[in-house]
């Protein structure tokens, strides 16, 4: 009877069909499916944008136009690095498009400004990273990377030497070697050297800790 019919329909669970999660929108996004991106876009564009803004305030400030075409490349190398290795996904959504798109607007600074050698700073505090130095797709990194917490477990347990140098984060990331050499009282070799031990260290870390078993490939840790 009509007013039986209904007692056999099964309701719509709200949180797959209203609410998909992200990994199920990037499956479908990287299979084609424009309205799949485009609810990723609605869920994530204030993060790129804001990391454009934050990366080359100066550039988005002069020419807001550009800023709208550093995020559509963002959203673009988001399915390309994702197709190009599908076998992967990312734990963290935000922190894979955060990567993407500090690496895109990076490259659209450097072919603004093809023969820039150091980063143009910031008011205040704010620094860009050296332009010159290599950025590696996040796809490369973020099945170790995205838990910030468990980073900072790594950073916790290293030795109070290497918690030392990092009080210079700041002038080393910024490839100041000499001026941070002198805040620690060491050469820049040993410097230099020592931070390479630091990041084998918080690699090797990370990895144990995410039960990977991948260890950096030129461990000079004690």
């Amino acid at each position: 009877m009509p007013k039986d019919r209904g007692a056999h329909v099964r309701p719509t669970a709200p949180h797959s069909v209203a609410h998909p999660d992200d990994h199920s929108l990037v499956a479908a996004a990287i299979h084609g499916d424009d309205a799949a991106l485009r609810t990723l876009m609605d869920r994530y564009d204030r993060l790129v944008r804001y990391t454009i803004f934050r990366t080359a305030k100066r550039q988005c400030v002069r020419d807001p136009q550009w800023l709208d075409t550093v995020a559509s490349d963002s959203w673009t190398g988001l399915l390309r690095s994702l197709r190009r290795e599908p076998g992967k996904r990312p734990t963290l959504l935000s922190t894979y498009l955060t990567a993407i798109a500090r690496n895109q607007t990076l490259s659209a600074l450097r072919r603004l400004r093809p023969g820039l050698s150091d980063p143009p700073r910031q008011s205040g505090s704010e620094h860009m990273a050296d332009l010159t130095a290599p950025h590696p797709e996040p796809v490369d990194f973020l099945s170790d990377l995205d838990s910030l917490a468990l980073l900072r477990e790594c950073l916790a347990d290293l030795p109070e030497a290497d918690k030392i140098i990092l009080s210079q984060l700041n002038a080393i990331t910024q490839r100041r070697w000499n001026e941070a050499g002198e805040a620690l009282g060491m050469s820049e070799s040993t410097l230099r050297s020592r931070w390479k031990r630091i990041l084998d260290r918080l690699r090797e870390c990370v990895a144990r800790k995410s039960g990977s078993g991948v260890a950096p490939e030129d461990d000079r840790s004690d």
